[in-house]
Order: C-alpha cells, then sequence, then structure tokens
C-alpha cells in the first residue's frame, strides 16, 4: 500500500445498470481540472447539495493542493466515480473533530452525483466503499444530513442501512422557500468476539490476532498475483476484499475457538500483517489440523514462514492435544513444499488430480507431522 498513514482507494471498474463502465478510485491532484468541471455542473442538476449556481470555486492550483493535502490524511477519503477522464460521482469522507478524544468512532461524508448518471448504481456503490475504510480505522458511526425533500436520496440511504435520527428545521432557504434537513447515520457492525488467539513471540515475529484495522496490511500483500499464484484464494481487488476475509473467515473460525489465521508481524513493526499463518481441523475425532499459511513476497526466502509456522504447530499440538498436523500444497509450489519440511513435516504422498481450480486440474503434495 506504500505510505500505510495515507488514506487511498485502489482503482475498481463497475458495470452500470445500463451497461456503461465506471471506475472507482481516489481522487488525486492531477484531476483537480476534472473535479472542478464536475462542481460546477452539479449545481445545474439539483439544489440537493449546498453547491449553487454562479458559487465561486477555487483554482485548479488551489483545488490540486486541497486534494494533495487531503491524499496524505489517513483518514479522510475522496472517491471519484469516472467515466473515462469525466467525475460523473463523489464523495468525501472525513471526521469533524479528528483531534478529540471522545469523537475517533464517528465520520461524516457528503455525495454528489450527476443527474445524467442517477439511479444507475453509483450512489450505492460509494456508500459501501466508504465503510471499509471506516471500519479499518475504527469508526463504527457515521452520517451525514439530506434534504427532507431529497426523496431518492432518502430511499437511497434507507435501503444501504441509514436512519433518521432527526430533522433540522428550516435549515436552507432556496429561492425564498424554507427547506428542513435529516439527519441520518449508520452504526457500522463490529463482530463481538469471545475467543481471539493468543499472542505468540518468536525471535523476528509477533504472531496475533487479526483486527478490522489490519484490512489495509492485509491487502498490501493479498493483492499481489504472486502471493496467490498457487492458493485456493484469488488477489484481492480492494481493501473491502481484505475486509470481507476477516470478517467472514478468520473471525468466523475465531468465534469457533479456532487458530485460523494468527497475523504475522515483524517484532520491530507489531501494527503491519505481513501474512498469516494457522491451523483449523481436518478431524476432532483424530485430533487432526491442517496448517495454511500466507506471506507478502517481499519477506519470502528469509526463513519467517518456517519460524511462524513452527510456533503455531507447537501451540496448536499443545493446546488442543493433537496427534497430527498435515498440510498441501500443488505440485509447482516449490517454496511451500521448502517451508513444509523446514518444520519438520514428511512427504506422505501426491493425489492426482486432487482439486480442479482455475479451470484446470492440480496434482497436491501432502505432507504431516505426527506425535509418536
Amino acid at each position: 500500500m506504500g505510505n500505510q498513514h495515507m488514506a487511498k482507494l485502489e482503482a475498481s471498474d463497475f458495470s452500470l445498470k445500463n451497461g456503461r463502465q465506471i471506475i472507482f478510485r481516489s481522487l488525486v491532484p492531477e484531476d483537480a481540472t476534472f473535479f472542478l468541471k464536475f462542481r460546477e455542473q452539479v449545481p445545474h442538476d439539483s439544489t440537493n447539495t449546498m453547491h449553487y449556481v454562479g458559487m465561486p470555486f477555487p483554482s485548479f492550483e488551489e483545488t490540486a493542493k486541497r486534494l494533495s493535502a487531503q491524499q496524505d490524511d489517513r483518514i479522510v477519503l475522496n472517491i471519484g466515480a469516472f467515466d473515462s477522464e469525466k467525475v460523473v460521482g463523489y464523495l468525501n469522507f472525513r471526521q469533524q473533530n479528528p483531534e478529540h478524544p471522545w469523537l475517533q468512532h464517528m465520520a461524516q461524508f457528503g455525495m454528489m452525483i450527476l443527474k445524467e448518471y442517477w439511479g444507475q448504481g453509483i450512489g450505492k456503490k460509494l456508500l459501501q466503499l466508504q465503510e471499509p475504510h471506516a471500519q479499518a480505522h475504527g469508526i463504527t458511526r457515521i452520517e451525514a444530513m439530506v434534504r427532507a425533500q431529497n426523496d431518492r436520496g432518502i430511499k437511497l440511504y434507507e435501503r444501504n442501512g441509514y436512519k433518521i435520527e432527526g430533522t433540522r428545521k428550516q435549515a436552507v432557504k432556496i429561492d425564498g422557500e424554507l427547506h428542513d434537513e435529516y439527519f441520518i447515520a449508520k452504526i457500522l457492525d463490529s463482530p463481538k468476539l469471545n475467543w481471539k488467539p493468543p499472542t505468540l513471540k518468536t525471535n523476528k515475529l509477533i504472531l496475533r490476532a487479526i483486527e478490522l484495522s489490519d484490512a489495509e496490511s492485509v491487502f498490501s500483500y493479498a493483492k499481489n498475483p504472486n502471493v496467490c499464484k498457487y492458493t485456493l484464494w484469488e488477489a484481492h481487488q480492494s481493501v473491502q476484499d481484505s475486509l470481507v476475509y476477516i470478517k467472514d473467515y478468520i473471525f468466523d473460525y475465531y468465534s469457533k475457538g479456532v487458530p485460523e489465521a494468527f497475523g504475522i508481524a515483524l517484532r520491530d513493526n507489531p501494527q503491519a500483517i505481513i501474512g498469516t499463518v494457522g491451523c483449523f481441523w481436518t478431524s476432532k475425532n483424530a485430533r487432526a489440523m491442517e496448517l495454511a499459511y500466507a506471506l507478502g513476497e517481499e519477506h519470502w526466502g528469509k526463513g519467517l514462514m518456517a519460524e511462524a509456522s513452527l510456533a503455531v504447530m507447537d501451540y496448536c499440538f499443545k493446546e488442543f492435544s493433537l496427534k497430527r498436523i498435515q498440510a498441501r500444497c500443488k505440485v509447482e509450489n516449490q517454496g511451500s513444499r521448502r517451508v513444509m519440511e523446514k518444520v519438520g513435516m514428511k512427504y506422505e504422498g501426491t493425489l492426482k488430480a486432487a482439486i480442479f481450480h482455475r479451470e484446470q486440474y492440480w496434482d497436491m503434495h501432502y505432507f504431516a507431522k505426527v506425535l509418536e
């Protein structure tokens, strides 16, 4: 991800209901011209924002400078919806008072979409894109204001989990007519876990429970096609994918008291997850588990995966009174095979055409360590 303190949304493609292709990504300083054109068009389409016809806007240089400054803020997120180079939708996510210790869990957003693109799914997508970013930074409440006569917007927010919490009477006066605004907010779910794996320390590593705030670190290595070249999972396309992996896969195992997976971090940087390693049950009756792991490419060839695996295997053998821990890999995955050999696993055989994945059959090597 580069600078871990910089808020950035990687580019992702999206098909509108009319078939037109849109790209969602963070606005960068070079987008200033397109962003200004977008902002100038918005008040001609609707009075549901705070933009008005004839409103003075900052220059290209000032706009680029602001985008640059906000890009360096770890919380502020400027998401643009692009039709080619044209900005057609925009969402700004920020904290009202980022320094106040009582308000760290709260954030606000503002959203605008050109009328030509209404009803095509852009608003829903923008709302979805901000949530993993919020959760990755411990934010559990997102709020906004919406004009009371904005029926389309209100329906969109309510369909996406936002609730009207109150009314600000006579909030704006447009062409001599007073209008109310609604306070809307969404409380993001934070899974409550009764069990998490303990923290393990090795010579070079800290192995700890994965948290929602680790989504960006996980994405930084899981997006690399080389890391998942021989795995059964696909490269993550966004932080949302990494967040789903944490919530739906890892937290599901934690809820069952299963250590799949520990986050791997270097001892001198315990906040940054560089990979995962864990064990899951293959047979409780036979007291058998399977070891699984992944590691960022820049850390390959340093013995870190074997070091992490040995610590987790030792923990699992003792904690779960295991008889056997096995591991498997595609025959082509020589790096994974070397890890299995380094941790003392013995080769047990190769299953021919054991799985069908990515439109082909794969042979699988099986290794295991069995306590005598």
